[in-house]
């Protein structure tokens, strides 16, 4: 009976003889090279997550900021209704409504402004936003906030005004 042989023994006796090929430089190289390509693309796109998701343009933020302003301002509720809805552009596209038109610029002390502009919808009727913001001490302050009323009655409604520019005489 010894000269009967399983089959797992003589699969063990034939893998045992076949040499194993040493893996080279460029092998290895290429190996590495495929695995830090693909931890980029995962990195890039985990970032892409989370900056969509969690963290706001800064668009967006001068927007509900001016939003919670207009919300609390009766004149902007006598006139228009409650609630009052918001978005960027007149148009069917949602995507296009989601977006808020705005530009940066910065003035002669150097600081950071955004102009915004965004339309306004309530029970009795519509308006226009513009306004304008500007960074300091890492927070965006409202340099102008109006409304240009179109309905029920075309009126502008001036919720902050610009602050005047005084020069010192040279």
């Amino acid at each position: 009976m010894s000269d009967l042989v399983t089959s797992e023994e003589e699969f063990d006796a034939i893998t045992d003889k076949i040499p194993q090929r040493p893996v080279g430089i460029v092998e290895g190289t290429s190996y590495s090279l495929i695995i830090l390509a693909a931890l980029g693309f995962a990195a890039a796109v985990l970032y892409a997550a989370v900056s969509e998701l969690l963290l706001q343009p800064a668009e967006y933020l001068c927007f509900n900021k001016c939003l919670d302003r207009i919300k609390d301002d009766p004149r902007v509720t006598v006139r228009l209704g409650e609630p009052v809805h918001a978005y960027g552009t007149e148009s069917r596209n949602r995507a296009a409504r989601q977006h808020v038109p705005h530009r940066f610029y910065d003035d002669s002390e150097g600081r950071q402004h955004m102009q915004l502009q965004f339309h306004l919808t309530g029970p009795r009727g519509r308006a226009t936003v513009n306004a304008d913001m500007y960074m300091e001490d890492g927070e965006w302050k409202h340099n102008f906030l109006y409304l240009d009323v179109h309905e029920p009655q075309r009126q502008q409604v001036v919720l902050i005004r610009p602050e005047p520019v005084y020069q010192t005489a040279p």
